[in-house]
């Protein structure tokens, strides 16, 4: 089932609900792309397809041993596809309903503990740019709880020690982030290696805050790749990447304040219901907004 066997009017369907996706809702290139997937293993005409005919789809997938997630990301898909479909009044009945897939397990990041990142964070910005660069992003990451993206996108004038962050997350959409007294130290100190790197690659215009070993700007997988390297370097003895910083975030303020609701708003999440699975809220949290909040646990 591939996308070549596809009509053109088949084609033309699916380019447009991508556009829709891409320019109406504002979704990431990455979930636009991964959409023209899904719909690719679809080669029957839209108004042809049936319940059967995505679920054997589905089947095959499973043989072929896809992943739960990548089976609920498919359905996923062909949903939004399909109602696309029906309220543009291109199809008449959506093949999805009754549509399921096995059930996901519930998966948690891990979080790195409070004293073990004040005692990474603690040491002084080492000589080698690479590393001085994934210090102060691990010191970002935590103190923000930013995704990777998000800090990948932000420019040079976060030096000049402002006091908050506008970035821009998921689906396009901006939100402020405040800048402690901490990480404002540590950007201003980034300062100077990151101006004579620049200058040493001819790349002084630069305007991206993270840049490569070239001067460019830095990529998502380098600096993945940095951050890892550098917490072994600091022993932290566990294998640490972008988002365990922004789950650790998460966690950290959460157990500190119990207001679900800011940490939602700090997270960039749309739905209190991602912040309470990302933060792995516990029960003592809940027994204790229970037993403080509700007139009969008093």
């Amino acid at each position: 089932m591939r996308s070549a066997e596809q009509t053109p009017e088949h084609s033309l369907l699916i380019q447009r609900y991508l556009d829709y996706l891409r320019f109406e809702c504002r979704h990431s290139n990455n979930t636009v792309m991964a959409a023209q997937r899904d719909l690719s293993l679809i080669d029957t005409p839209p108004g042809q397809v049936t319940g059967t005919t995505l679920k054997s789809i589905l089947a095959q997938r499973h043989a072929n041993g896809a992943a739960p997630a990548s089976l609920a990301r498919l359905a996923s898909s062909w949903r939004g596809f399909f109602k696309y479909l029906l309220n543009n009044g291109i199809v008449e009945v959506d093949p999805t309903l009754g549509l399921k897939t096995p059930k996901l397990p519930r998966s948690l990041p891990k979080a790195v503990g409070v004293d073990s990142l004040a005692a990474l964070l603690a040491k002084p910005l080492p000589q080698e740019f690479r590393f001085a660069q994934a210090h102060v992003l691990i010191e970002l990451l935590y103190c923000t709880g930013l995704r990777i993206s998000e800090a990948l996108t932000l420019q040079a004038e976060a030096l000049n020690g402002s006091t908050e962050l506008r970035v821009v997350g998921k689906g396009r959409k901006a939100r402020i982030v405040p800048v402690v007294d901490a990480l404002q130290f540590r950007l201003r100190e980034f300062a100077e290696p990151r101006q004579s790197h620049l200058l040493k690659h001819g790349k002084g215009q630069e305007t991206a805050l993270f840049v490569s070993a070239k001067g460019l700007a830095l990529t998502v997988r380098q600096a993945q790749r940095d951050i890892a390297e550098h917490a072994s370097k600091c022993g932290l003895g566990q294998h640490l990447h972008p988002h365990m910083l922004r789950h650790s975030f998460g966690s950290h303020l959460l157990q500190g304040t119990q207001n679900l609701r800011a940490v939602q708003e700090l997270l960039g999440h749309a739905s209190i219901a991602s912040t309470q699975v990302y933060t792995a809220l516990d029960f003592d949290h809940l027994s204790s907004v229970y037993d403080n909040a509700f007139p009969r646990a008093k």
